[in-house]
């Protein structure tokens, strides 16, 4: 199945995951107040746009994100001379330095505070009122449920939130919801997603966390699951409590926890064979990542399996959209994202570029075989290998 094939959905929805650019183009004294006008771009398109914006509205933001524990190069305040031509030229220079090293961190980027920032008509809505309104409405039909407290910026994705549910027939059992919009890589008509979303929610794999619910209409799709109390892989990578806010949990983390080689290999396996599973159906992840992982029961199990025909955008979609002619199908999407899945679990943090010809010295020689066959250049220019052949891999 071809991951780059055009789309005849008429509605236009955007992708989430596409980068913004800024340049801080002018400053106008407007009212007695410094206003520095911003010109806004989509990825590679032509679609601009301009937002100004005053000094405050910077330093609004730069609250927004000190939870991250970044070090974030937003400009002193100044009490006195603000409005000197020489100061508001110096200013603007700093303040499309900040711009451009918020805009450079993937985490940072993707919150909803910078893209309403930056984009105000798309992103102002009240994403997690809709929500509720969507959940809502199913729990008219499924009284067993009851939602307990919205979960505030829980994950990375802006189009879906999370909620803490309890259940009139498990009252002591802590369980979340999700509820997630479609995205623009949804391709099943209404009648097929339903159909696809009820057979990947009855799954039962020992690689595949269960469900307690699911279903799916043409706005989204619900999801309910058992609350992991040691949260994700990235969580136990991180060394950082699963109900904190994502900023805070995974901007700058004071420790990484790497798996050692044993741990790693029987991880990787497990992931691999849930991989497998889904392909062999027809179906795929589409968004394989450290927080799409859970260690239950000693096993490393796969969450978030209804990221692919939902058609939701993964999260390592800017690195590898610009290895068009090497990543060209959903089964590479997968091996690709594993690829980077295992870089994170042997050194701790995220791989920060979209390949990696370089490993440290005191590398594994089969970990770094089975690295460099997926992230490398070398490697790319053959394309990725099979999930078959990575679990011949020794």
């Amino acid at each position: 199945m071809s991951a780059f094939s055009s789309n005849d959905r008429k509605k236009m929805m955007l992708d989430d995951t596409q980068a913004l650019s800024c340049t801080i183009e002018a400053a106008e004294n407007v009212q007695g107040h410094t206003v520095y006008i911003m010109k806004v771009q989509r990825g590679a398109s032509d679609s601009s746009w301009q937002v100004t914006r005053r000094y405050s509205d910077f330093d609004a933001l730069n609250n927004m994100l000190l939870s991250s524990g970044l070090d974030i190069p937003l400009p002193p305040k100044k009490m006195f001379g603000k409005l000197e031509r020489e100061f508001v030229a110096e200013r603007q220079q700093a303040l499309q330095v900040y711009i451009n090293f918020v805009l450079s961190h993937p985490l940072l980027s993707s919150s909803i505070h910078v893209k309403k920032f930056l984009d105000p008509n798309n992103y102002s809505f009240n994403f997690v009122e809709t929500s509720l309104q969507h959940v809502s409405m199913v729990f008219r039909s499924e009284p067993e449920w009851e939602i307990v407290e919205p979960l505030l910026d829980f994950g990375w994705r802006i189009r879906k939130q999370y909620f803490s549910i309890k259940s009139k027939n498990e009252a002591k059992k802590r369980f979340i919801l999700s509820w997630m919009a479609l995205g623009p890589d949804q391709y099943l008509n209404e009648k097929d997603l339903a159909s696809s979303v009820k057979l990947l929610g009855s799954i039962q794999h020992p690689y595949v966390q269960p469900i307690s619910m699911s279903c799916v209409s043409s706005s989204g799709g619900l999801v309910i699951y058992d609350y992991l109390e040691s949260g994700t892989l990235r969580d136990i990578l991180c060394n950082t409590k699963p109900r904190l806010p994502f900023l805070k949990k995974y901007g700058n983390p004071k420790a990484y926890n790497a798996f050692e080689l044993p741990k790693i290999r029987i991880f990787g396996h497990q992931i691999l064979i849930a991989l497998k599973f889904l392909h062999d159906r027809g179906f795929f992840h589409g968004s394989v990542h450290s927080g799409n992982a859970a260690i239950v029961g000693g096993k490393c199990k796969l969450l978030d399996i209804f990221n692919g025909i939902q058609g939701v955008s993964c999260l390592l979609r800017p690195y590898f959209i610009h290895l068009k002619k090497k990543i060209q199908t959903v089964e590479n999407i997968d091996v690709y994202c594993f690829g980077h899945l295992l870089y994170e679990m042997a050194f701790g943090s995220p791989l920060s570029a979209n390949t990696c010809d370089n490993l440290p010295s005191n590398t594994a020689p089969e970990l770094r075989s089975v690295l460099l066959a997926i992230l490398s250049k070398e490697a790319l220019k053959n394309g990725v290998p099979s999930i078959s052949d990575l679990l011949q891999h020794p």
